[in-house]
């Protein structure tokens, strides 16, 4: 392997395809192996390398090599790989964490969700006859308000009325319960 004279890359800063190629055809190899003795992985060496040469072209102009164009490329495989294995640790990191927090919440999820439907339901059930009605057809069946006035001969207004008391006595009826579900959530988090 030859080392490129700083004129031939100094081509390269001017656009010179040749001088970019030559370089290119000298040192891929080479630099691939080194990136696979850190790696221990020839596509990722492979990838890790072809952005390096990419990287090279088209920031060309904006590149300042003080030493020798081996050494800069090969201190530019080491950056990339290092970089390359804390950022899959970090992910990795990441991942094993949200997957603690999804198996909890996956867990979690029948006890409290059979839970909070049957105390939703028994709230429900101790609405007024006429505001459970709206209630149900709006949230069950999906109407909306004008709809609900149109079927049950009353205004909107009174359709709006009886949903805002009907919410806010669930809100009520459901705060002390969603006040624990939470606590008990957060606690289950810290200590994962």
């Amino acid at each position: 392997m030859k080392v490129l004279p700083t004129n031939d890359f100094e081509k390269i800063q001017s656009g010179d395809i040749s001088a970019y190629e030559k370089i290119f055809k000298d040192y891929y190899s080479f630099l691939c192996r080194q990136a696979f003795k850190i790696l221990n992985d020839a596509d990722e060496a492979e990838e890790i390398v072809q952005e390096i040469f990419v990287r090279i072209w088209n920031k060309r102009q904006e590149i300042s090599i003080n030493s020798s164009l081996k050494n800069y490329l090969i201190q530019s495989v080491k950056n990339r790989c290092f970089n390359h294995i804390k950022h899959h640790a970090v992910r990795r990191e990441y991942s094993n964490e949200y997957s603690k927090e999804q198996n909890f919440i996956d867990d979690a999820n029948p006890l409290i969700t059979s839970e909070l439907d049957e105390k939703i339901e028994k709230a429900i059930n101790r609405l007024s006859a006429e505001r459970k009605k709206i209630f149900l057809m709006s949230r069950q069946e999906g109407l909306k308000y004008k709809e609900i006035a149109d079927a049950l001969g009353i205004s909107i207004k009174t359709v709006e009325n009886q949903m805002g008391k009907a919410l806010k006595h669930l809100r009520e009826e459901l705060v002390e319960y969603l006040t624990m579900a939470i606590i008990l959530f957060i606690e289950t988090l810290n200590n994962l």
